[in-house]
Order: structure tokens, then C-alpha cells, then sequence
């Protein structure tokens, strides 16, 4: 299970600055961190990074790409992109996702652990 004060975190962090597209994408994001769908969270919190990136409506459109460079923790959304990729594109075995006795606990950690890199993502961009 997610925490609840981290959930709020998300909620609260950078929302002014997201176009309708990433504010879309954060709120079903917010949801499923909520319900417990912990590979969800981690699929779209790396897909609204993404689209702050192009959405001109956003911060694309008027901040300077140098914000995008410094924003959040390379190495967190780093792992974040890794992590997203190893859920969608099966490449191999996966730690989480091969059926695994904890595999439940695994998930949540890595969905908090997506919040986290998000949430200080767009912390920085505000």
C-alpha cells in the first residue's frame, strides 16, 4: 500500500504548471496510486514526464529547457524510465513481476519510489 501522506504529496506538487494532458494523465495517476495498482503508477508517472517534455501547453511552452535539465533527481527518473520499460517490454525476467511471494511489497515499493522521482520532478519545475 501506498502512503497516503505520499499520495498527497503528488497531489499537491506542481500541478499549476501542467498542461490539460499531464494534468489528465496525474489525476488518473492519483487514482490508481489510491486504489493500489502499484505497476500503473509506475507506467504513468514516467508517461507525464514525458509529456511535460512536448506539451506546449505545460511548462514546455514557456520555461526554459535548461529547467527541464536540473528538474528532479537524474538518477530517480532514470530508474523510473528503467522501470517503466522493464513493465511494458518484456525483455526477460523482471524482480516484481515473475510471480514471486513478495512481489506485492516489491510493487508498492517501486510505486512509491515512482511518486517520489514525480513529485520531486515537479516540484523543481514549479
Amino acid at each position: 500500500m501506498i502512503a497516503p501522506s505520499l499520495i498527497d504529496r503528488l497531489a499537491q506538487s506542481g500541478r499549476a504548471v501542467l498542461g490539460p494532458h499531464a494534468a489528465a494523465l496525474l489525476d488518473e495517476c492519483l487514482r490508481a496510486a489510491r486504489a493500489g495498482l502499484p505497476l500503473t503508477v509506475v507506467v504513468l508517472a514516467a508517461a507525464i514526464i514525458d509529456v511535460l517534455a512536448h506539451e506546449e501547453a505545460g511548462p514546455a511552452g514557456h520555461i526554459d529547457g535548461m529547467d527541464f535539465a536540473y528538474a528532479g533527481n537524474k538518477a530517480a527518473l532514470g530508474w523510473l524510465r528503467g522501470r517503466r520499460n522493464a513493465v511494458l517490454h518484456h525483455e526477460g525476467p523482471v524482480d516484481g513481476l515473475m510471480g514471486e511471494a513478495d512481489a506485492a511489497s516489491w510493487q508498492d515499493r517501486d510505486a512509491a519510489r515512482a511518486i517520489e522521482a514525480l513529485a520531486a520532478y515537479l516540484e523543481d519545475l514549479v
